[in-house]
This record gives structure tokens, C-alpha cells and sequence, in this order.
């Protein structure tokens, strides 16, 4: 029974970061799905074998506050989950989340981060990588973001049952190659007028000091 509350809980989880971010705006949106409620009245159980754990009831509990908008409250929730099984990857993968929806980027980037060494399926590895591949946008960490969706591209190539977008691997390094071209080229352009401004104000010096000595 954990194994299915925690795989709605994952699935969901995803479907709200794709909608919100960027690189994914293209991909299909579930944002308005509501929280498990059979997994809320659930027996209990310690172990998650017969019935919904701690650790399951946190994380629940978290995303019913992330739907409502409680940000804090839904970091909160999952702060404690992690404190309850700091070895599985979904309560970092949800922690990133409301950490990112707060506005505190590097806490996202943390708790991906960690992420990415504990338990978890293919398909919430694959999930974590893609997040952190936005995250880099987001940070304009141009070649930081490249090598992110690099990673991520790698990853469902080598685990193919992780589900995932593939074709968002290219078109976001195609955009973060433009981006990279268009601020070079502005840095050049940047660079002229400049030098052209330096270039009048050195001569607008030099006919002050003749305008003088012709006086």
C-alpha cells in the first residue's frame, strides 16, 4: 500500500513542477489534481506494509498544504518526513519543490541535490534531474543547464522505464546555445559603444583644451 500512495504522490508531485516550469511549458499540466484522499483514511502502520506510514502521512500531508498554497507549511511537512526515512528520495524531491515555489533557490538546489543519492525509482531519478536541469535556467547557469539536461538526456537513455520528455533534452540545449550566442554578440555590441563613447569624450576633451588656447 506505501509503494502505490508513494507512486500517486510522485506522479503528482511531477505534474505540478512540469506545469510550472519553463523548459516544460509545452508538456501537458496536472496541477489541479487534489491530494489522495483514500490515502488519508488509510489503516496506519509503522512499517507502511498494511497500511499508510508516518513517513507516508507526512508527505501527504505536505502536499495537501502545497495545493492550499502553504508553502511553509508544506516544507514544514516535509522536513519531517525526512527526518522520519532520511534515505528515500521522494521527501527531498517534494522539499525542492516548495523550497523553489518559497523563492529559495539554493535550498531547492540542495535538497535535488541530495536527493539524487537516496532510494527512490528510476522514474523519480529521472524526475530530480530534470528539475535541477530547470533550476540551472532559471540561475542562467547557461553551461551548468546544459550539462544538466545533458544528464537528464543520459539518464533515460540508460533507463528507458523512467518515462520522461527525451525531445526536451535538445530543444533546451538548442535555446541555452542561442541564449549563449545572442549575450555574446550583445557583449560585442556593448563593447563598441563603449568604446565609441570614450572615444567622443576624448575628443570632446581635447577641442575644450584648444577652445582655450585659442581664447
Amino acid at each position: 500500500m506505501q509503494d502505490r500512495s508513494l507512486a500517486v504522490i510522485a506522479s503528482f508531485a511531477f505534474a505540478v513542477v512540469v506545469a510550472a516550469a519553463p523548459a516544460a511549458a509545452q508538456q501537458p499540466a496536472a496541477d489541479s489534481a487534489a491530494p489522495p484522499a483514500a490515502a488519508a483514511t488509510s489503516p496506519k502502520d509503522p512499517e507502511g506494509r498494511s497500511g499508510i506510514s508516518p513517513y507516508t502521512e507526512q508527505i501527504l500531508k505536505g502536499q495537501g498544504s502545497f495545493v492550499a498554497r502553504d508553502i511553509p507549511g508544506a516544507i514544514s511537512a516535509f522536513q519531517e518526513a525526512i527526518k522520519l526515512d532520511p534515505t528515500k528520495m521522494l521527501g527531498f524531491y517534494r522539499l525542492g519543490e516548495a523550497m523553489l515555489e518559497s523563492g529559495n533557490q539554493a535550498e531547492a538546489e540542495a535538497a535535488w541535490t541530495t536527493a539524487l543519492g537516496k532510494k527512490g525509482t528510476d522514474a523519480l531519478h529521472a524526475k530530480v534531474l530534470f528539475c535541477l536541469a530547470d533550476l540551472r535556467e532559471r540561475q542562467k547557469n547557461w553551461q551548468g543547464a546544459r550539462d544538466a539536461w545533458g544528464a537528464y538526456g543520459a539518464f533515460l537513455t540508460s533507463n528507458p522505464k523512467a518515462g520522461g520528455y527525451p525531445a526536451t533534452v535538445t530543444e533546451r540545449q538548442k535555446q541555452i546555445d542561442r541564449r549563449v550566442k545572442d549575450e555574446k554578440d550583445y557583449a560585442a555590441v556593448k563593447e563598441r559603444i563603449v568604446q565609441r563613447e570614450a572615444e567622443r569624450q576624448k575628443e570632446a576633451e581635447e577641442n575644450a583644451k584648444k577652445d582655450k588656447l585659442n581664447r
